[in-house]
């Protein structure tokens, strides 16, 4: 069975960080068949470049276009 890929909206919020706690416990179970490939949040630079480095996503999104720059510092 292929992993289910899952995209969390939102990601750096209090119910984004929950889910992806969530999803870290399991992770460490062999059995867990989840990958994350995408990211999204509105401002929180920081946090989503930190989140996007531990869960080596395909998919980083910010609400706004201006911080794209940041982003991508963070991220190299």
């Amino acid at each position: 069975m292929s992993a289910r890929r899952v995209s969390i909206l939102g990601s750096t919020g209090s119910i984004g960080t929950s889910t992806l706690s969530l999803f870290e416990e399991a992770w460490r179970d062999e059995d867990c068949q989840v990958e994350i490939v995408a990211l999204t949040a509105g401002r929180n630079v920081e946090k989503l470049a930190e989140q996007a480095l531990r869960w080596r996503l395909v998919l980083a999104v910010l609400d706004d276009e201006r911080l794209l720059p940041e982003l991508r510092e963070r991220l190299t």
